[in-house]
């Protein structure tokens, strides 16, 4: 996918379509849903702008179209990235050493109406932005306007003269055409436009059946699957052999692919070591270590002496608990998956702990991104992070990692004194011994 935030970037068109009157409603009632009125417009638009004796030198800029189209760069960015995926557009980037950076658009053709609605993936997306109901309705209107455009008669039988029944050519002419045929011919070939085709990955689909087969799953559980494969792979942006890889751990024996545990999996572990590699190699490059206070040097010493586990228990040994085996999965999760150094894990727990009684993984999902963003990458950088912040207000800091809920304060019983002095009277002393109902005597 191609961005470019200059408004001043030249584009030119590559070809002319011919007309394609019967396709407008195809266009308007099948790819308006899936493109918006923004790129409807932006299609028709380009339509009409092929020159092919234009000097590059003239070509009309980005803001042109944004003039015409009343929108902004982003909008047309969006539109053009719409109409490359579903196949209307394909868009090439030119090099010129004059001239610089340049955009050339290929428009391609509106398919029929049988050809869209025979491309699963289109279909399926036409169907999740209209509904059901709708969806019906318009595959039912094409396909009504596609039996009616010939009339079916019984017991025909063609009767239509041949050609040469009708005209005569020498028999050399027939067989061979002459030169002067042949090179018409050449001059006179019919540009037609390609037909759009939904744009996406190419798969080596061999390639897969060969790989699951050793893992038993058949060559037709592939096909069946193919439509599935294509988004899940498009959607994460896997190459076979990683869709192969995170796919393993969702088989189970089972000689069938789970789309929908392939999904799970992903969500929960996409490209797990990838991303544990990246943290890793991020921690390797930033290890700044600055020095901490006297009255911070403890805590380090602490958290650079217990494994994350252990470290885990300590604390909630400190306030009174216990670790939860859902905690401990948490903590793992954040060096196994994540790849955080074993002292900055001990000083997420700490700050964790500190906020709330209990090890949540969103929690701490959000500091761990939070300070790796930072480029708080060791124990001591943390430390230090976490004494800067103890200066800002309370509240502030309770907002920024809470997701800007309000964080209740909660009483300190420990500090907490009884207030054991009475004030009563005596009369009224003497009343409630009596009871209820009784009267001096």
């Amino acid at each position: 996918m191609y961005n470019n935030s200059n408004p001043r970037l030249r584009y030119v068109i590559l070809n002319k379509l011919p007309v394609q009157g019967d396709r407008e409603k195809v266009l308007v009632k099948l790819y308006q849903p899936l493109v918006g009125a923004l790129g409807i417009a932006l299609y028709q638009t380009l339509k009409q702008e092929f020159d092919a004796y234009q000097p590059l030198s003239q070509a009309r800029a980005l803001y042109n179209l944004q003039e015409e189209l009343d929108c902004s760069l982003r909008q047309l960015w969006s539109a053009i990235h719409k109409l490359e995926a579903v196949g209307l557009l394909k868009t090439y980037v030119s090099r010129n050493i004059r001239l610089g950076e340049m955009l050339a658009f290929r428009i391609q053709a509106v398919p029929a109406a049988s050809e869209f609605f025979n491309t699963s993936l289109l279909a399926s997306l036409l169907k999740e932005k209209v509904g059901s109901y709708r969806f019906s309705e318009l595959s039912k209107l094409f396909a009504k306007d596609a039996k009616v455009k010939e009339r079916e008669l019984a017991n025909l039988e063609e009767v239509s003269a041949s050609f040469f029944e009708v005209f005569r050519l020498p028999e050399n002419e027939a067989l061979n055409p002459s030169k002067e045929v042949k090179s018409a011919a050449a001059e006179n070939v019919d540009q037609t436009a390609a037909a759009a085709q939904v744009n996406v990955k190419q798969i080596d689909w061999q390639y897969l059946k060969d790989r699951f087969a050793v893992y038993q799953i058949p060559d037709t559980e592939i096909d069946r699957q193919k439509d599935e494969i294509q988004a899940i792979m498009e959607l994460y942006g896997l190459s076979e052999e990683e869709f192969i890889n995170e796919t393993l751990p969702t088989l189970h024996g089972s000689y069938q692919l789970d789309a929908s545990a392939i999904r799970k999996s992903l969500n929960y572990n996409y490209k797990a070591e990838h991303r544990r590699q990246q943290v890793v190699k991020r921690q390797e490059e930033k290890q700044a270590r600055p020095s901490v206070g006297e009255q911070d040097q403890e805590l380090l010493n602490l958290v650079k002496s217990k494994a994350p586990v252990e470290f885990l228990n300590y604390m909630k040994d400190q306030k009174g608990g216990f670790s939860t085996a859902r905690e401990r999965q948490i903590v793992n999760d954040l060096n196994q998956k994540v790849g955080l150094d074993m002292g900055l894990i001990n000083v997420l727990v700490y700050t964790c702990l500190n906020y709330q009684p209990v090890l949540t993984r969103d929690l701490a999902n959000r500091i761990a991104n939070d300070w790796l963003q930072k480029g708080i990458t060791t124990p001591e950088a943390a430390i230090q992070h976490l004494r800067q912040r103890s200066k800002q207000p309370a509240q502030r800091q309770a907002r920024n990692y809470s997701g800007g809920r309000r964080v209740e304060q909660g009483t300190d019983w420990s500090k907490k004194k009884a207030d054991n002095s009475v004030k009563i009277s005596d009369e009224d002393l003497r009343a409630l011994l009596k009871g209820p109902g009784k009267k001096d005597k």
